[in-house]
């Protein structure tokens, strides 16, 4: 398992309670020397310490744990100013690189239960994406986030899912294979929880929306497909949207007016577009700044996610 000695002391400090929360973790320690300075005593960090390195001996369900001091850790823009938002640890299994360039990548999400038609203009997206060689990021829930993992993997697209559960503990159960999938394509899922053997009930209430924020923070754009309006059936991807929206990341949203506006499972990219916070798809480049096609999502660049190529990494927090 790739783990770093500080990545494997921060996620057993997380275990037995030192870090309460991230925003705790950002108050208290600004830095690597500084975190080790405050547990360098702390006994029941080294015992955990001790614990998870034979825990993980035999490990097959992670490929690695980082976290943010270490190199690979993904960058965070610096417009996520909240530091509840910041993650700074992360399980992975399958291609951690997928995060090392974050302008490549595209988070397409929507509701559980989409009509054939919205799923059929869905995979059209998709595959635009696909094309230009950008990594589809979903968060492997039923309806438009499975849909946008199958149809990126079904054309030889990599694609990353971030989950709201343990690695090994996939929700919906009943995609499980599809994240197994994702691995053997070469894609990547995530986490920023892991489960130890002896608590098999680990609770994830109130972590799907925790999960919708990763989906903005680590791609450059925000696709919406479908989502009824707020107290009629509305997903997470309305969280992921406003998440996206604050971090000053792309937000879009598949509209059209003639087609759309009347109909339920399209109501909140309604809303977003009556509000003007959004731009909406279109097939054709046009000179009103509102649209946005496919091929300017794939060419659109943040330079606050690129990496910074010196030999030293300043961490960005």
């Amino acid at each position: 398992m790739n783990i770093s000695d500080i990545a494997l002391k921060i996620w057993a400090a997380q275990v037995v309670g030192t870090i309460p929360s991230r925003a705790q973790f950002h108050k208290l320690f600004a830095s690597e020397a500084n975190f080790l300075s405050v547990i360098a005593r702390d006994t029941k960090v080294i015992d955990m310490v001790s614990q998870l390195t034979k825990d993980i001996a035999d490990n097959t369900s992670l490929d690695g744990v980082i976290c943010i001091f270490d190199q690979e850790f993904p960058v965070i823009n610096s417009t996520v100013t909240a530091k509840g938002d910041r993650p700074y640890l992360l399980f992975y299994k399958g291609d951690i690189s997928l995060l090392h360039h974050l302008n490549n990548n595209v988070a397409v999400i929507g509701h559980t239960s989409p009509s054939e038609s919205i799923q059929e203009r869905e995979k059209k997206i998709v595959s635009q994406l696909v094309k230009r060689e950008q990594v589809i990021v979903s968060g492997l829930a039923k309806g438009c986030d499975v849909i946008a993992h199958e149809e990126c993997m079904r054309l030889g697209g990599k694609t990353i899912a971030i989950l709201p559960s343990p690695i090994d503990r996939v929700l919906p159960k009943e995609h499980i294979e599809q994240a197994k999938r994702i691995v053997e394509t070469g894609g990547l899922l995530i986490s920023e929880y892991y489960a130890p053997p002896n608590n098999p009930r680990f609770e994830i209430a109130k972590r799907f929306i925790d999960r919708d924020r990763l989906q903005a923070m680590f791609a450059k754009a925000v696709i919406l497909i479908a989502s009824y309006a707020v107290h009629k059936g509305d997903s997470g991807a309305r969280h992921a949207m406003n998440k996206a929206l604050k971090y000053k990341h792309q937000t879009c949203v598949m509209y059209d007016e003639k087609r759309d506006s009347h109909v339920d499972e399209m109501e909140l990219n309604k809303q977003f577009v009556e509000a003007s916070s959004v731009k909406v798809l279109a097939k054709a480049a046009r000179k009103n700044p509102a649209f946005i096609t496919i091929d300017e999502i794939a060419k659109y660049r943040i330079s606050t996610l690129e990496r910074v190529t010196s030999t030293k990494q300043d961490n960005l927090f």
